[in-house]
């Protein structure tokens, strides 16, 4: 079993000692609807431990000997998490690794979310993950078009569980279904539609429920933006006078708060990752996402 799952989430700090197979996921989001369609089959690790950003996780020794079993490592990528690759690697050699992104026909990302505010470009624009977004997980529409991936790579370890993981991938996607509804609800809500995010997370989110991007604090995340590109945030949002602003909790919210005090804006949070306390499903993330857009768009 999984001996030691920090804060009892599986993420970070999970070591495997167990003859199932096991699968180790990147991040939080994933791991939650991975370890429901793996059922008990399967020992599932959440590698990113919680709090941790994607964008500079650095594992320590000990958390890189958890994954020494790892049969399988499922990413997103798209650039996001090549970390996940080389890190079960070193642990326990030529083990595949899945990335679910690239087959999802990922979007590109606006100028806005690479740091380009009314066409200036202030060479903040070349971003950690390059031209496509990769942040597919906070739409969960395509989530739900990731499912088949998921159980194919699964089914791949125990070809004798291919039907049970397919039952359990469908009643996944209904799952999704049902959310992706009660976001669409909640969106109709909002009577602001222009937000500023702390970098380029939320373009699927905003793309799928009506939102637009005019601008991001941080293009390239964890590296800090120059005092020109701040003011050119502040631009963005007196310009956009109905337009919310935004840090994250993975992230040094300083940037963000400088902002909000030079425009005189409050500030929210929203979290692209979760898996802390009030956020440990896929759901209750995107809904403490929801709950914080109700009161930032109102």
């Amino acid at each position: 079993m999984l001996a030691s799952v920090l804060f009892g989430m599986g993420c970070g700090g999970a070591e495997a000692s167990s003859s199932k197979p096991t699968v180790a996921v990147s991040i939080f989001p994933l791991y939650d609807v991975v370890q429901r369609i793996a059922g008990d089959r399967f020992e599932v690790i959440c590698v990113l431990p919680p709090g941790r950003t994607e964008h500079s996780y650095d594992p320590t020794p000990r958390e890189v000997a958890a994954l020494a079993d790892t049969d399988l490592a499922l990413a997103v990528g798209l650039e996001l998490d090549g970390w996940l690759q080389r890190i079960v690697q070193n642990a326990a050699g030529d083990v595949r690794t899945v990335e679910l992104g690239p087959a999802l026909e990922p979007r590109r990302f606006t100028p806005a979310e690479i740091g380009v505010i009314g066409g200036h470009d202030h060479g903040d624009h070349d971003h950690h993950h390059g031209s496509h977004d990769p942040h597919f997980w906070l739409d969960p529409v395509r989530m739900a078009d990731a499912v088949d991936a998921i159980v194919d790579a699964l089914a791949t370890l125990e070809p004798s569980a291919t039907d049970e993981l397919r039952q359990r991938g469908e009643a996944e996607k209904a799952k999704l279904r049902e959310l992706h509804q009660a976001i669409e609800t909640a969106s109709q809500r909002w009577r602001r539609r222009d937000i500023v995010t702390f970098h380029g997370s939320f373009g699927y989110f905003a793309e799928r429920y009506g939102l637009r991007v005019v601008a991001v604090v941080e293009p390239q995340p964890g590296r800090e933006p120059t005092p020109r590109y701040v003011e050119e945030v502040v631009g963005a949002l007196r310009g956009a006078q109905s337009a919310a602003l935004f840090y994250e909790p993975q992230l040094d919210a300083r940037p963000a708060r400088i902002v909000a005090r030079e425009a005189g804006r409050p500030i929210f949070e929203l979290d692209p990752i979760g898996g802390t306390e009030g956020r440990t499903s896929y759901e209750a993330l995107l809904l403490h996402d929801v709950a914080v857009l109700d009161e930032a768009l109102r």
